[in-house]
């Protein structure tokens, strides 16, 4: 299955909050962002329609979000731009939903 994400607008305001916690207390800041509800909580209300009528349940986004954080974390730092986390976090969906189906053949 081609699975295709809704593309939100880039968090600028979030971004700069999330860059003054890591400068502030970067322990703290890096576990909330490994955590995901940040990301993957409104994410899931605003398209969980669009997201499950793809075959993406609720685990499937936070197993993807998890193997995807380290490139939020880069796009928080200015290192990768919001596009191409979001790319990169269809491809860990896509991922999962291939293993996925070939198990419960």
């Amino acid at each position: 299955m081609n699975i295709k994400l809704p593309r939100p607008p880039e968090p600028q305001d979030l971004k700069e909050e999330w860059k003054k916690m890591l400068r502030d207390d970067p322990q703290l800041a890096l576990a909330s962002i490994k955590q995901g509800t940040w990301f993957t909580k409104p994410y899931w209300d605003s398209y969980k329609v669009v997201l499950k009528a793809q075959g993406v349940t609720w685990q499937n986004h936070m197993e993807a979000y998890g193997l995807s954080q380290y490139k939020f974390i880069e796009w928080i730092e200015g290192r990768e731009s919001w596009d191409n986390v979001i790319s990169f976090l269809e491809e860990q969906l896509r991922a999962i939903i291939r293993a996925k189906r070939k198990i419960w053949r």
